[in-house]
């Protein structure tokens, strides 16, 4: 067991998520079965609240925010369960302006609700990632911000997002994805679809054949599950 920085409860150590062998989401979600492991991803503590993927890293800045922040303590009790510990830990890290970890933390509070099938609030939450996403010359991410604006049904978003990737230097497999999303955005389809449906054979495992280096938020899930860093 691992103790909590805020408050020295006793607390579960970070969890390691399994590799996935199954294709991810075009959002990037991991397969199975590290996709049903989306609850662990980040630990909230029992005593205080605080919440992270580990707890006990936690800095004394983060510990005040537990402690004494109106939003914070608003959200302990008002945000739906399945979701909490992912907006808590986003509520943290947009307080020391680390905007990274806080996007992709309401990604998967978005995730969360996808799964309990809250669909309105897996919207709402993926324009809040969408809107504090940081600008990236890298094509994963910006991949991954064109279905997170075509999941929450903002498709001209999604769009002008797809235009200024068609104009980048695209490999073969982020070309395919690029034209299979931009189809998906003309037929306004919200829908979760699988990243191998817009790859041809033989990537059948695109979670592997669909790897770059990831230089971007290289402590967050890009890393955790693709490379980079």
């Amino acid at each position: 067991m691992s103790v909590c920085a805020v408050c020295g409860a006793m607390v579960r150590p970070v969890f390691k998520a399994p590799a996935p062998e199954l294709a991810p989401d075009l959002d990037f979600r991991p397969g199975e079965p590290a996709r049903s492991t989306l609850r662990r991803w980040v630990a909230e503590c029992s005593g205080c609240g605080s919440a992270a993927p580990d707890l006990s890293t936690v800095s004394p800045e983060d510990a005040e925010v537990v402690r004494a922040d109106a939003e914070y303590a608003a959200l302990r009790t008002q945000a739906p369960a399945f979701a909490r510990p992912f907006l808590l830990w986003a509520l943290l890290c947009q307080r020391r302006d680390d905007p990274w970890p806080a996007a992709e933390a309401l990604l998967q509070a978005a995730w969360a609700a996808d799964d309990a099938e809250e669909t309105e609030w897996a919207a709402a939450w993926r324009r809040q990632a969408a809107a504090i996403w940081p600008p990236s010359t890298e094509i994963q991410p910006r991949l991954c911000l064109v279905d997170i604006y075509r999941r929450a049904g903002e498709f001209h978003q999604a769009a002008a997002v797809a235009e200024s990737l068609a104009q980048a230097k695209l490999d073969e497999s982020s070309a395919a994805i690029l034209a299979f999303q931009r189809r998906l955005v003309g037929e306004r389809d919200v829908g979760r679809q699988l990243m191998s449906s817009a790859l041809r054979p033989p990537a059948s495992r695109p979670h592997v054949s669909y790897q770059q280096p990831r230089r971007t938020a290289g402590s967050g899930f890009w890393h955790r599950f693709f490379g980079g860093g």
